[in-house]
């Protein structure tokens, strides 16, 4: 291994040895960098990257929002908690408006929070952010190369050191550095895949448009303040602060708070709907918005964007992005599914620490062919995973009763079976993690039929339930399940524990919500699920031609009681043509005027 003293920004590294150079100085390698110098204080690393500082604020780059999975990887991994606490804004989770039939903001139904969570989240201003690591990493002994574009890299064969081959903006000229590991942190421009020819298709065609302004574009500010029922229910305007998503069929717009008192406000879209022509200039996008969001186009009217971007069809996948001849590919240059739910600090996290366990083990004489391909299933098979759940909804994206119901599926399969892997490392310790893939074994085949139950829902679905406003922290087994899953530090015993409630949880779930979906689209059948019910969960579907012959009726597990967290669900909702009715009377299986 050879040694370096860290030279600063825009040194000349030519023709020197390192153990690691990364090829991209974003928020991924930027990380990655950071995280191995903690971890592996003794090792060199070089960073290359493009720009140079200092990097914009407020306009910079799309990915400021964050959830429990990601959050935890920047402020507790990466031991960062003080500077987000100081820099960055605490984000109140997210937040989902969905389409309604009286034209008026305040009567869209919402499902968010009404007060800020107790394990933190942030909104983080890019710019910032990376312009701070890049500070730090320096400050650590990585040599920062700024102002430096890849022009090749030539991968060795066996023991040899790579050939990392890039100019400067100083006088252009082609120079060289080599390292026994490559990491490419390119982003989109995906130098190692598109030279290996790994790229993958994923996901369906969706686009996006996004925009900064300067100051606060708040959602409060659409309803007047004489609506003082639907302010107070989120007290002191604070829905500004959470990732708010702007619902209809087809599409999603985000509007996200940033550090650096701007916006951050974008256009997501199915382009079997939406063609992207329509979207993809300022003025399109505002002349998109007039049509479909006029609320936010009439508030947004005569305000000057700091920038405007675009990105059109977004996702993609890879064949597999570490390797055994040591490199890898680490953030948006491996792979990218949706920002629906704002994952992709969460696959950043995972990915950069499996790199810096990869990188460990090469070093210590024990990386194996069978690790490299076991963290290439997860890490690749969880992003088609959540590409498929993400964007099998876009085509009912409005319909608030549906997309409720499939956000608190989604939500809670996150937090119990994505969320512990990061809290607990569980992803990179086989054994540790071995007896809780066992408990976890069925999920997957759970999570696609749900998925597909939504989508048999939409297509029935009538309108016929709707509701206020979702406050989806204050359901109790939902917190319960968060609290229960959202702790680290924890052993084998406890985590394997965790993992048959969450299954217990979520078999309950599964069934209640088919339950709800039943009454909805066909309640002339709810009299076949007379209290108490307990059915196979993995058998659920709105075709009753299917229910005799795929055992609907006929349960693997034992019977439990359904009615707590049944009627938590069912209190929700109410019917659309009674204001404010809920769904629920003496009988349980029974709609008020069924």
């Amino acid at each position: 291994m050879k040694k370096n003293n860290g030279m600063s920004a825009n040194g000349d590294a030519e023709d020197r040895e390192f153990d690691v150079a990364i090829c991209g100085g974003g928020l991924a390698g930027l990380t990655l960098a950071r995280q191995l110098k903690q971890q592996l204080p003794h090792i060199s690393i070089v960073l290359i990257e493009r720009l140079s500082r200092p990097l914009p604020e407020a306009a910079f780059k799309v990915g400021e929002s964050t959830v429990e999975t990601g959050a935890f990887y920047l402020s507790e991994v990466l031991k960062l908690t003080d500077y987000f606490e100081k820099h960055h804004l605490h984000k109140m989770g997210l937040r989902y408006f969905f389409t309604n039939t009286t034209g008026r903001f305040q009567d869209r139904p919402e499902f968010g929070l009404s007060e800020f969570p107790a394990v933190n989240t942030y909104q983080i201003d890019r710019g910032m952010l990376e312009n701070d690591l890049r500070r730090f990493n320096e400050q650590a002994g990585v040599v920062m190369m700024e102002g430096c574009s890849i022009l090749d890299v030539a991968l060795a064969n066996g023991n040899g050191r790579h050939a990392i081959t890039y100019k400067t903006g100083n006088d252009g000229s082609a120079r060289t550095v080599r390292a026994r590991w490559v990491i490419d942190a390119t982003g989109r421009r995906r130098f190692l895949q598109k030279k290996l020819n790994l790229s993958k298709p994923a996901g369906r065609a969706c686009s996006a448009s996004w925009f900064r302004y300067e100051g606060r574009i708040d959602v409060n500010d659409l309803v007047p303040r004489t609506e003082e029922d639907w302010h107070q229910r989120v007290p002191n305007k604070n829905r500004y602060y959470s990732t708010t998503h702007l619902m209809g069929n087809g599409y999603w717009v985000w509007l996200i708070p940033l550090g650096s008192d701007s916006t951050s406000v974008g256009i997501v879209a199915l382009e079997d709907i939406h063609p992207f022509d329509g979207f993809n200039t300022y003025e399109r996008s505002l002349e998109w918005l007039r049509q479909h969001e006029p609320e936010l186009a009439d508030y947004l009217d005569g305000r000057s964007p700091l920038d405007f971007r675009v990105m059109r069809r977004y996702s993609y996948s890879s064949r597999r992005v570490f390797s055994v001849d040591r490199w890898a590919c680490v953030g948006e240059a491996g792979f990218f599914s949706d920002p629906y739910y704002s994952p992709g600090t969460d696959f950043i996290g995972f990915g950069n620490s499996i790199v810096t366990q990869l990188v460990e083990l090469d070093l210590d004489g024990k990386l194996t062919p069978e690790t490299i391909e076991e963290y290439n299933q997860f890490i690749l098979f969880l992003n088609n995973l959540i590409t498929v759940n993400f964007q099998v909804g876009y085509h009912f994206y409005g319909n608030a009763a549906v997309m409720s119901a499939k956000l608190l599926w989604d939500v809670c399969a996150a937090w119990s079976f994505v969320t512990p892997q990061m809290f607990n490392s569980l992803f990179l310790d086989k054994e540790r993690s071995a007896p809780v893939r066992r408990v976890n074994a069925n999920f997957i085949f759970l999570t696609q039929r749900m998925q597909q139950l939504f989508v048999e829902w939409a297509a029935k679905s009538t309108g016929r339930i709707t509701y206020d406003f979702i406050d989806y922290l204050k359901i109790p087994f939902l917190y319960d399940l968060r609290l229960r899953n959202l702790s680290s530090g924890k052993s084998v015993e406890e985590l394997v524990k965790d993992a048959m409630a969450n299954m217990k949880t979520l078999e309950e779930l599964a069934q209640v919500l088919f339950l709800l979906a039943v009454e909805d689209v066909m309640p002339e059948c709810i009299d076949q699920f007379a209290p108490p019910v307990w059915l196979n969960a993995w058998s659920i579907s709105l075709d009753p031609d299917r229910w005799q012959a795929e055992r609907l009726f006929e349960p693997g597990s034992e019977p439990r009681d359904l009615s707590g967290i049944r009627e938590q669900i069912r209190s929700l909702f109410h019917l659309a043509e009674l204001s404010k009715a809920p769904i629920i009377s003496n009988d349980p299986n029974s709609l008020p005027g069924a």
